[in-house]
């Protein structure tokens, strides 16, 4: 549930960051769904797993 959260935040934060970078329209999903998984995966391979 937590990992599901923080990747709707990260969906949210791209889709902001690439409107404001490039034209204004919508990206399909897959445009920011792609890198956000991509950091949450990092993310949790850098931290610590008992």
């Amino acid at each position: 549930m937590l990992a599901k959260d923080f990747n709707i935040h990260y969906q949210r934060d791209l889709c902001i960051n690439r409107n404001n970078h490039q034209k204004p329209t919508f990206h399909p999903l897959g445009d920011f769904l792609n890198p956000a998984l991509a950091l949450l995966g990092q993310g949790l391979k850098k931290s610590p797993i008992g």
